[in-house]
Protein backbone atom coordinates (compact mmCIF):
# COMPACT_ATOMS: atom_id res chain seq x y z
CA UNK A 1 0.00 0.00 0.00
CA UNK A 2 2.90 2.78 0.97
CA UNK A 3 4.40 2.17 -2.66
CA UNK A 4 0.86 2.79 -4.35
CA UNK A 5 0.62 5.66 -2.11
CA UNK A 6 3.70 6.35 -3.10
CA UNK A 7 3.12 6.35 -6.93
CA UNK A 8 -0.33 7.99 -6.64
CA UNK A 9 1.03 11.01 -5.13
CA UNK A 10 3.84 11.31 -7.38
CA UNK A 11 1.40 10.83 -10.01
CA UNK A 12 -0.33 13.81 -8.48
CA UNK A 13 2.87 16.14 -8.30
CA UNK A 14 3.28 15.50 -11.89
CA UNK A 15 -0.29 16.34 -12.95
CA UNK A 16 -0.12 19.55 -10.77
CA UNK A 17 2.88 21.04 -12.30
CA UNK A 18 1.88 20.17 -15.75
CA UNK A 19 -1.22 22.30 -15.17
CA UNK A 20 0.70 25.22 -13.71
CA UNK A 21 3.19 25.35 -16.08
CA UNK A 22 -0.01 25.44 -18.79
CA UNK A 23 -1.32 28.33 -17.19
CA UNK A 24 2.19 30.23 -16.67
CA UNK A 25 1.81 29.97 -20.98
CA UNK A 26 -1.31 31.43 -20.10
CA UNK A 27 -0.11 34.62 -19.22
CA UNK A 28 -0.62 33.56 -15.76
CA UNK A 29 1.60 34.25 -12.71
CA UNK A 30 3.47 30.74 -10.40
CA UNK A 31 1.67 31.73 -7.88
CA UNK A 32 -1.56 32.95 -9.64
CA UNK A 33 -1.52 29.02 -11.51
CA UNK A 34 -0.81 27.54 -8.32
CA UNK A 35 -3.47 28.74 -6.29
CA UNK A 36 -6.15 28.16 -8.69
CA UNK A 37 -4.86 24.69 -9.16
CA UNK A 38 -4.85 24.60 -4.84
CA UNK A 39 -8.27 26.13 -5.05
CA UNK A 40 -9.79 23.41 -7.59
CA UNK A 41 -8.09 20.62 -5.64
CA UNK A 42 -10.46 21.41 -2.38
CA UNK A 43 -12.49 23.59 -4.66
CA UNK A 44 -13.66 25.94 -1.42
CA UNK A 45 -11.07 27.24 1.27
CA UNK A 46 -9.75 30.35 3.16
CA UNK A 47 -6.40 32.32 2.61
CA UNK A 48 -4.76 29.95 4.56
CA UNK A 49 -5.93 26.35 3.37
CA UNK A 50 -5.08 27.89 -0.21
CA UNK A 51 -1.55 28.87 0.90
CA UNK A 52 -0.91 25.05 2.36
CA UNK A 53 -2.08 22.80 -0.41
CA UNK A 54 -0.81 25.69 -3.13
CA UNK A 55 2.83 26.10 -1.37
CA UNK A 56 2.08 30.00 -1.90
CA UNK A 57 2.94 32.38 0.80
CA UNK A 58 -0.43 33.47 2.88
CA UNK A 59 0.17 37.58 1.83
CA UNK A 60 0.46 36.73 -1.48
CA UNK A 61 -3.00 34.31 -1.65
CA UNK A 62 -5.41 37.18 -1.52
CA UNK A 63 -3.72 39.16 -4.45
CA UNK A 64 -3.58 35.76 -6.75
CA UNK A 65 -7.19 35.38 -5.71
CA UNK A 66 -8.04 38.98 -6.97
CA UNK A 67 -6.97 38.68 -9.80
CA UNK A 68 -8.29 35.27 -10.43
CA UNK A 69 -11.84 37.16 -9.86
CA UNK A 70 -10.98 39.42 -12.37
CA UNK A 71 -10.90 36.50 -14.46
CA UNK A 72 -14.20 34.88 -13.84
CA UNK A 73 -11.95 31.57 -12.21
CA UNK A 74 -12.75 32.42 -8.66
CA UNK A 75 -16.05 33.30 -6.46
CA UNK A 76 -15.56 35.40 -3.10
CA UNK A 77 -17.25 34.99 -0.33
CA UNK A 78 -16.91 37.93 2.14
CA UNK A 79 -16.71 37.01 5.44
CA UNK A 80 -13.97 36.32 8.73
CA UNK A 81 -12.04 35.30 7.22
CA UNK A 82 -12.88 34.89 3.34
CA UNK A 83 -13.78 32.20 1.67
CA UNK A 84 -12.74 31.32 -2.08
CA UNK A 85 -14.35 28.51 -4.45
CA UNK A 86 -12.83 28.16 -7.79
CA UNK A 87 -15.53 27.31 -10.97
CA UNK A 88 -16.38 24.19 -12.20
CA UNK A 89 -13.00 22.96 -14.62
CA UNK A 90 -15.47 22.66 -17.54
CA UNK A 91 -16.27 26.70 -16.93
CA UNK A 92 -12.82 27.73 -16.61
CA UNK A 93 -12.08 25.83 -19.41
CA UNK A 94 -14.79 27.11 -21.19
CA UNK A 95 -14.26 31.06 -20.02
CA UNK A 96 -10.67 31.13 -20.74
CA UNK A 97 -11.03 29.47 -24.74
CA UNK A 98 -13.75 32.93 -25.22
CA UNK A 99 -11.03 35.11 -23.84
CA UNK A 100 -8.28 33.99 -25.77
CA UNK A 101 -10.32 33.68 -28.94
CA UNK A 102 -11.47 37.62 -27.88
CA UNK A 103 -8.00 38.16 -28.39
CA UNK A 104 -6.85 36.10 -31.46
CA UNK A 105 -9.85 37.96 -32.85
CA UNK A 106 -8.39 41.19 -31.96
CA UNK A 107 -5.18 40.55 -32.80
CA UNK A 108 -6.26 39.24 -36.33
CA UNK A 109 -8.39 42.81 -37.19
CA UNK A 110 -5.22 44.72 -36.04
CA UNK A 111 -2.26 42.43 -37.53
CA UNK A 112 -3.41 43.47 -40.88
CA UNK A 113 -3.10 47.56 -40.45
CA UNK A 114 -0.31 47.45 -39.53
CA UNK A 115 1.49 47.13 -42.91
CA UNK A 116 1.43 50.61 -44.41
CA UNK A 117 -0.65 50.47 -47.86
CA UNK A 118 2.93 51.12 -49.90
CA UNK A 119 4.41 47.69 -48.63
CA UNK A 120 1.24 45.57 -49.01
CA UNK A 121 2.03 44.17 -52.53
CA UNK A 122 6.25 44.33 -52.27
CA UNK A 123 6.51 40.73 -51.34
CA UNK A 124 5.01 39.17 -54.26
CA UNK A 125 8.30 39.14 -56.55
CA UNK A 126 10.44 38.44 -53.16
CA UNK A 127 12.58 35.32 -53.72
CA UNK A 128 13.51 33.28 -50.50
CA UNK A 129 15.97 30.62 -49.80
CA UNK A 130 15.72 27.62 -47.74
CA UNK A 131 18.21 24.80 -47.04
CA UNK A 132 17.73 20.64 -45.76
CA UNK A 133 15.48 17.95 -47.40
CA UNK A 134 12.78 18.14 -45.13
CA UNK A 135 12.43 21.99 -45.63
CA UNK A 136 12.04 21.75 -49.54
CA UNK A 137 9.90 18.76 -49.11
CA UNK A 138 7.51 20.91 -46.71
CA UNK A 139 7.78 23.72 -48.73
CA UNK A 140 6.48 22.00 -52.09
CA UNK A 141 3.62 20.51 -49.57
CA UNK A 142 2.53 24.32 -49.03
CA UNK A 143 2.37 25.08 -52.26
CA UNK A 144 0.49 22.28 -53.76
CA UNK A 145 -2.01 23.03 -50.98
CA UNK A 146 -2.72 26.12 -52.90
CA UNK A 147 -3.17 24.78 -56.20
CA UNK A 148 -6.10 25.37 -58.09
CA UNK A 149 -5.43 25.20 -61.77
CA UNK A 150 -2.04 23.21 -62.65
CA UNK A 151 1.11 21.86 -61.43
CA UNK A 152 4.42 21.49 -63.23
CA UNK A 153 7.08 19.11 -61.48
CA UNK A 154 10.50 18.37 -62.75
CA UNK A 155 12.23 15.83 -60.02
CA UNK A 156 14.93 13.75 -60.25
CA UNK A 157 15.75 12.53 -56.96
CA UNK A 158 13.75 9.93 -53.99
CA UNK A 159 14.26 11.90 -51.30
CA UNK A 160 12.33 15.02 -51.92
CA UNK A 161 9.58 12.87 -52.53
CA UNK A 162 8.28 12.24 -49.03
CA UNK A 163 4.79 10.60 -48.27
CA UNK A 164 3.52 14.24 -47.37
CA UNK A 165 4.35 15.53 -50.83
CA UNK A 166 2.85 12.90 -52.54
CA UNK A 167 -0.88 13.18 -50.66
CA UNK A 168 -0.04 17.29 -51.45
CA UNK A 169 -0.21 16.01 -55.01
CA UNK A 170 -3.11 13.39 -54.70
CA UNK A 171 -5.24 16.24 -53.10
CA UNK A 172 -4.33 18.44 -55.42
CA UNK A 173 -5.47 15.82 -58.39
CA UNK A 174 -8.76 15.08 -56.37
CA UNK A 175 -9.76 19.34 -56.23
CA UNK A 176 -9.15 18.86 -60.06
CA UNK A 177 -6.00 20.21 -60.72
CA UNK A 178 -3.85 19.34 -64.44
CA UNK A 179 -0.63 17.63 -62.92
CA UNK A 180 2.05 16.91 -65.19
CA UNK A 181 5.70 15.76 -63.70
CA UNK A 182 8.72 14.93 -65.42
CA UNK A 183 11.88 12.78 -64.41
CA UNK A 184 15.00 11.29 -65.12
CA UNK A 185 14.43 7.98 -62.41
CA UNK A 186 12.87 5.01 -63.38
CA UNK A 187 11.56 4.41 -59.92
CA UNK A 188 10.43 8.22 -59.26
CA UNK A 189 8.35 8.12 -62.45
CA UNK A 190 7.04 4.39 -61.23
CA UNK A 191 6.41 5.64 -57.74
CA UNK A 192 4.27 8.46 -59.00
CA UNK A 193 2.06 6.82 -61.67
CA UNK A 194 1.22 4.34 -58.59
CA UNK A 195 0.21 6.99 -56.35
CA UNK A 196 -1.42 9.55 -59.19
CA UNK A 197 -3.05 7.67 -61.52
CA UNK A 198 -4.69 10.84 -63.22
CA UNK A 199 -1.33 12.67 -63.89
CA UNK A 200 0.74 12.98 -66.73
CA UNK A 201 4.19 10.98 -66.35
CA UNK A 202 6.50 11.83 -68.40
CA UNK A 203 10.61 11.12 -68.77
CA UNK A 204 12.43 14.48 -68.66
CA UNK A 205 16.33 14.81 -68.90
CA UNK A 206 16.50 18.61 -69.93
CA UNK A 207 18.17 19.24 -66.69
CA UNK A 208 20.37 16.17 -65.76
CA UNK A 209 22.75 14.27 -68.00
CA UNK A 210 22.75 11.49 -65.86
CA UNK A 211 21.22 9.54 -63.26
CA UNK A 212 21.85 9.65 -60.25
CA UNK A 213 22.51 13.37 -60.38
CA UNK A 214 25.44 14.71 -60.29
CA UNK A 215 26.66 17.36 -57.04
CA UNK A 216 25.26 21.03 -58.06
CA UNK A 217 22.54 19.89 -60.24
CA UNK A 218 18.86 20.54 -60.00
CA UNK A 219 17.08 18.16 -57.66
CA UNK A 220 13.55 19.43 -58.42
CA UNK A 221 11.48 22.44 -60.19
CA UNK A 222 7.76 22.97 -58.99
CA UNK A 223 5.52 25.48 -60.39
CA UNK A 224 2.17 26.35 -59.41
CA UNK A 225 -0.77 27.77 -61.29
CA UNK A 226 2.04 29.78 -62.98
CA UNK A 227 2.83 32.43 -60.62
CA UNK A 228 4.66 30.06 -57.69
CA UNK A 229 7.66 28.57 -58.46
CA UNK A 230 10.27 26.79 -56.50
CA UNK A 231 14.10 25.31 -57.46
CA UNK A 232 16.04 22.67 -55.25
CA UNK A 233 19.40 21.73 -55.75
CA UNK A 234 21.50 18.88 -54.69
CA UNK A 235 24.08 20.72 -52.94
CA UNK A 236 27.58 19.04 -50.64
CA UNK A 237 28.24 19.61 -47.02
CA UNK A 238 31.37 19.78 -45.11
CA UNK A 239 30.26 16.13 -44.01
CA UNK A 240 32.21 13.29 -46.49
CA UNK A 241 29.60 12.04 -48.68
CA UNK A 242 26.68 13.99 -46.77
CA UNK A 243 24.56 16.40 -48.92
CA UNK A 244 21.28 18.05 -49.32
CA UNK A 245 19.00 20.05 -51.11
CA UNK A 246 18.74 23.82 -50.79
CA UNK A 247 15.81 26.32 -52.98
CA UNK A 248 14.87 29.26 -54.10
CA UNK A 249 10.83 29.60 -53.92
CA UNK A 250 8.85 32.50 -54.82
CA UNK A 251 5.11 32.55 -54.22
CA UNK A 252 4.23 35.77 -55.98
CA UNK A 253 4.52 36.07 -60.30
CA UNK A 254 5.46 39.15 -60.33
CA UNK A 255 9.37 37.48 -60.07
CA UNK A 256 10.87 37.82 -63.55
CA UNK A 257 11.89 33.93 -63.08
CA UNK A 258 8.67 32.85 -62.74
CA UNK A 259 7.93 34.49 -66.07
CA UNK A 260 11.09 33.06 -67.70
CA UNK A 261 10.25 29.62 -66.06
CA UNK A 262 6.48 28.44 -66.89
CA UNK A 263 7.25 28.38 -70.79
CA UNK A 264 10.66 26.45 -70.21
CA UNK A 265 9.57 23.69 -67.63
CA UNK A 266 6.50 22.85 -69.30
CA UNK A 267 8.10 23.33 -72.90
CA UNK A 268 11.13 20.46 -71.46
CA UNK A 269 8.59 18.04 -69.46
CA UNK A 270 6.23 17.75 -72.74
CA UNK A 271 9.68 17.33 -75.50
CA UNK A 272 10.99 14.89 -72.70
CA UNK A 273 7.84 12.79 -73.29
CA UNK A 274 7.74 13.06 -76.99
CA UNK A 275 11.37 11.86 -76.97
CA UNK A 276 10.32 8.74 -74.90
CA UNK A 277 7.62 7.93 -77.16
CA UNK A 278 9.86 8.12 -80.26
CA UNK A 279 12.37 5.57 -78.64
CA UNK A 280 10.03 3.04 -77.47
Amino acid sequence: MTGESSGSAAEDRSVVEEVVELFETLDFTEYEARCFVGLERIRQGTAKEVSEVADVPRARVYDCMDGLKERGLVDVQQGSPREFRAVDPDEAVSMLDRQLSTVLDRIGTLLPRLQSPASEGDEDGDVWVMEGDAEVSERMEGLLDDATDEVLLAIAVEELLTDELLTALRAASDRGVDIVIGSPAESVRERLRTALPEARVQETWTWWDSHPIQPGAVSAILMVDGAQLLVSADIQTSLPGVRKHRAVWTDGDTAPLVGMMRPLLADAIQRGGQRAEATS
